[in-house]
């Protein structure tokens, strides 16, 4: 039995451990914290269950629904639209659909927050990304998303403004940052995987999803130890020979292993590769370069129980990139409305005192949706700032660790910062990455796993025909985006 040593219980932790020990493995769980789940899981605050910002599944998260499955986690909420509410006085909200016919795109054009023509631009921009090929990886990772659409002859301001605001609020990066290849591998899933547009779970995270994940685990004989901080990650000649963490009375601990799989966060990952590592693969000092940016839930229960839509509602325009949905629709216990915000723009705020943060993103949520300070009963901000979100940038995947070291032979790593088909920071790059991990530690043990499932896309060959056919209707619509009246 091949004893493996798993640093950090959160999804990739978890998942990992769960599919080396299915085939027999010997596997140890270390994380400092006093539950598992890393940022996937909730706390307690004043007796109520919060979050690190709502959390999301979409269609195309595959490996992420099939696991939910075998644990036995009740069924998701899904959802077909979504919503935005502009900055005006009436605090208008728009609700998007996702087309199922043509008639339903020509109402998606319709209802866009841009005039119908810089949205059909818009949506023919997507199919062209699409029809990218896929030898073409290496150049769109050198740039944006935004660089991209620039390029193209059929280019308009608001289609920038379009597609800045779109990929902030859905992954968090912004506009100009985000490489070509992450979007468009990321867009070829969701045109691939249109219904549910997003699915939640009926409870908090904690509850509903860790919790009877580490029940498995456990059951299954994997032993983790929480309370448990890593100090230390040892060579011992070309390969890693002990792991030293501290307990909760301070007193270390030394575990040895054939095989350590890292799992914690990149800001985590940093402090534990050490130089000796470092001097047997240079290739892990290329963690420097990868950024990470940090973002923020802010949860507000209101005194009273005020009417907003079951589903996510995008605030346009803002500063802060907030976004929300109103956890009373669907979780039991919640006497009045309970709403959990997402600032994927929470950089500028960064550094200002708690109580600044706060008030910041509460004058925001006023101009959008009316709500003040004398409507809130209490709240809990939870910034992301000591372990933030890495993010898919220019250039980023040369630097970004495969599963398996290249010259350290039992060193591994998972997380959604590490390679793996998703190429998106969330929750189906974190199980897809360790699913890929575990099968590289048991190949080097001539034992079989499974790796991670891929979801599918549509072929960019069809994609290129239908660009190429698309042209000549394009063109008119081009000109009268550009020289007719908005």
């Amino acid at each position: 039995m091949h004893n493996v040593v798993v640093v950090g219980a959160g999804l990739a932790g978890l998942t990992v451990a769960r599919a080396l020990r299915a085939r027999g493995f010997d596997v140890t769980i270390l994380d400092s914290a006093e539950r598992a789940g890393g940022k996937a899981g909730s706390d307690q605050v004043d007796g109520i269950w919060r979050e690190h910002g709502y959390h999301v599944f979409p269609a195309w998260y595959v490996n992420t629904r099939k696991l939910l499955g075998e644990l036995g986690v009740p069924p998701l909420v899904d959802f077909d639209c979504w919503h935005t509410i502009l900055p005006d006085p009436r605090h208008r909200i728009v609700t998007h659909r996702v087309p199922r016919t043509f008639t339903g795109f020509l109402d998606v054009l319709r209802g866009a927050l841009v005039p119908w023509q810089h949205a059909a631009l818009y949506y023919y921009f997507v199919l062209d990304m699409l029809a990218e090929p896929l030898d073409h990886a290496a150049r769109l990772d050198q740039v944006s998303r935004v660089g991209l659409m620039r390029s193209r002859w059929y280019r308009t301001d608001r289609l920038a403004e379009l597609e800045e605001e779109n990929v902030l609020k859905a992954s968090a990066i912004p506009v100009y940052d985000m490489s070509a290849m992450t979007a468009k591998i990321i867009s070829a899933y969701w045109v691939r995987h249109r219904l549910p547009f997003l699915s939640i779970l009926p409870g908090d995270l904690q509850a509903t999803f860790i919790a009877p994940f580490v029940r498995d685990v456990v059951d299954a004989g994997v032993r983790i130890e929480l309370g448990h901080k890593v100090t230390a990650i040892e060579a011992d000649g070309p390969r890693v020979g002990r792991v030293t963490a501290v307990d909760r009375g301070g007193a270390a601990r030394a575990f040895t292993a054939d095989d350590v799989v890292i799992t914690t966060p990149l800001e985590v990952t940093r402090r534990l590769i050490g130089a000796d590592l470092q001097r047997l693969d240079p290739d892990l000092g290329n963690f420097e370069h990868l950024p990470a940016a940090p973002m923020a839930a802010l949860h507000l229960t209101l005194k009273s129980v005020r009417p907003f839509p079951r589903e996510h509602v995008f605030l346009h325009g803002g500063r802060y990139g907030l976004s929300f949905i109103d956890q009373t629709s669907h979780w039991s216990g919640l006497a009045t409305t309970t709403l959990s915000f997402i600032s994927s723009n929470f950089a500028p705020l960064r550094d200002l005192p708690p109580r600044d943060q706060y008030e910041m993103l509460l004058e925001e949520i006023t101009q959008y949706l009316g709500i003040t300070a004398a409507d809130v009963d209490s709240h809990a901000l939870r910034p992301n700032v000591e372990t933030p979100l890495f993010i898919n940038t220019i250039g980023a995947w040369h630097n970004r660790p495969q599963v398996a070291s290249k010259r350290i032979e039992n060193l591994f790593f998972a997380g959604d910062w590490v390679r793996n088909p998703v190429d998106l920071a969330c929750m189906e790059g974190a199980i897809s990455s360790a699913l890929e991990a575990a099968r590289a530690v048991g190949q080097r043990h001539g034992v079989a796993l499974p790796g991670p499932a891929v979801a599918t896309t549509y072929n960019p060959t069809h994609m290129r025909i239908l660009r190429r056919l698309l042209a000549p209707l394009m063109f008119p619509i081009w000109l009268y985006a550009r020289y007719g009246r908005d």
